[in-house]
């Protein structure tokens, strides 16, 4: 025995020390740091909080949440606990914390949001470390819980065996900790702990719970610090733009073009917002035919969508020209509108392509004014104004409803995704089935537009077979022309 432990303590001495690797943010960083870092540093940790909210607004369970979000942490915010990349992990992940917490501290939904992704990544972190590891992160934290003693637990055991038990450790033999009950609030809602005069009795297992419980109290205080301090950062012209629009930094730039069908012309447009368009495009177009005219953010923000929904610069002209000219001269649409379009498209200023927005920019950043239609309808619209749009569409008064409390528990995009899914139910027709692909809605407008345009071809081609099968025979003998025509083109090459 002797011998053993010597030599347990000379393994001990000779391994690399490993460091607890989640951190509660208590002290913020004090080092010198380029404004390159200071921006990839914020945007990784920004799209890591941005798929922890798509995650839970698709509705995962907590299981299928961790194990889609691992290798994103993995791959933007490692945190290694040993070797030589474990300080520049942890560097990283405290400064992109808090340049963040000071950013998202402007405003009081801005704050809520920030609160609830941090949360929920320190929850994944917890849950991540093995071994020792959390009896490790409370000590270094200063962590202390009172422990119930033996004597106590066997005088409650009864009661204690109650408790839900995933881990199957007998009330007998199970270590519990008494913490007041504010603290265990959730733990109290699933029926994990035992109250008594005040305090929640929680085994051991169940701590996590309580650790996020502080956390959380603690990082909404620091907020609300933090929110006294951005105007004195963001007055230093190198930071302040960083700190004012990183929240606004569009990452959300996915396949949201519709290269496998085809592209739309103005005179399309009004089927298509009828058939395929989300409610909130729906909503600009509809105030463009009525009033003949939409407000900037309006324009930019249709103007986009139908971008890259394949309108091309000279029918988006056109189509904008038939609706504002009604009101105006074209001279003076020509003055005051026709630069903005082709500036959309890249083809004035600084000849950048601009991307679509997304719904998250369209529920935190276009909130609109008096005559003003842009922004989420789910997010924006009073309960009352929501439900008589939805009452003008196809869903029956279940489905309204069912969208609407959605929207009112502030889901706005799975209100959105379920908006989706009524309006494009599954169908078999002629023995073949129809099933709309749910990729990217609810976090994209085009992605909405894109999937329910190829549904309805789906559909089309179902109740008609004999047209479908001509396209595709016509679209097989296009390929092979043109195939035929690059080979001819290589062998006059050579």
């Amino acid at each position: 025995m002797l011998v053993g432990n010597r030599r347990s303590t000379a393994r001990a001495s000779t391994a690399p020390a490993q460091r607890v690797t989640v951190s509660l943010y208590e002290k913020p960083p004090r080092e010198e740091m380029t404004l390159e870092e200071f921006e990839v540093f914020a945007v990784d940790r920004l799209k890591v909080l941005r798929t922890i909210d798509a995650l839970r607004q698709k509705g995962f369970k907590p299981k299928e949440l961790e194990a889609e979000l691992a290798p994103v942490v993995r791959e933007l915010l490692p945190l290694a606990a040993a070797g030589p990349q474990a300080p520049s992990d942890a560097r990283k992940d405290s400064v992109s914390h808090f340049i963040l917490r000071l950013a998202y501290s402007r405003s009081e939904e801005l704050r809520r949001w920030f609160l609830t992704q941090e949360c929920a990544l320190f929850r994944h972190r917890l849950s991540r470390l093995r071994g020792d590891g959390f009896a490790r992160f409370l000590r270094e934290h200063g962590l202390k819980f009172e422990e119930v003693p033996d004597s106590e637990r066997d005088a409650r055991v009864s009661s204690l065996a109650r408790i839900k038990n995933y881990e199957n450790v007998p009330a007998q033999t199970a270590t519990y900790y008494r913490v007041p009950f504010l603290e265990a609030i959730d733990l109290i809602g699933r029926r994990e702990v035992y109250l008594e005069k005040g305090y929640a009795y929680v085994p051991q297992a169940k701590l996590h719970s309580i650790v996020v419980s502080r956390f959380r109290a603690s990082l909404s205080r620091s907020l609300a610090k933090a929110s006294g301090s951005l105007a004195a950062a963001a007055a230093d012209p190198r930071l302040g733009p960083l700190l004012t629009n990183v929240e606004k930094h569009d990452l959300e730039r996915q396949d949201v073009d519709d290269d496998d069908i085809e592209g739309i012309t103005p005179e399309q447009i009004d089927a298509l917002a009828d058939q395929s368009m989300p409610l909130c495009m729906q909503q600009l177009h509809y105030a463009l035919k009525r009033d003949h005219k939409l407000k900037h953010w309006g324009r930019q923000q249709y103007g986009l969508f139908l971008k890259a929904a394949g309108l091309s610069m000279e029918d988006q002209l056109r189509f904008f020209q038939a609706e504002f000219t009604k009101i105006m001269t074209h001279d003076q649409f020509s003055k005051e509108y026709a630069y903005n379009i082709r500036h959309r498209y890249g083809k004035e200023g600084k000849r950048t392509e601009y991307s679509p927005y997304g719904c998250y920019k369209l529920v935190m950043d276009m909130a609109p004014g008096p005559g003003e239609y842009h922004g989420c309808p789910y997010r924006h619209f009073d309960a009352d104004h929501l439900a008589a749009v939805l009452s003008k569409t196809s869903l029956d008064a279940g489905e309204q409803s069912l969208v609407l409390g959605k929207a009112k528990e502030r889901n706005y995009q799975i209100a959105c995704q379920r908006h989706f899914e009524f309006a494009h139910k599954k169908q078999t027709v002629n023995g073949k089935k129809v099933v709309a692909n749910l990729d990217g809605v609810g976090n994209h407008p085009n992605a909405w537009f894109k999937a329910s345009r190829v549904y309805h071809q789906d559909l089309h081609a179902a109740e008609h077979p004999e047209e479908a099968a001509a396209k595709e025979a016509e679209k097989a003998k296009g390929i092979a022309a043109a195939n035929q025509s690059q080979v001819e083109g290589m062998v006059l090459a050579n």
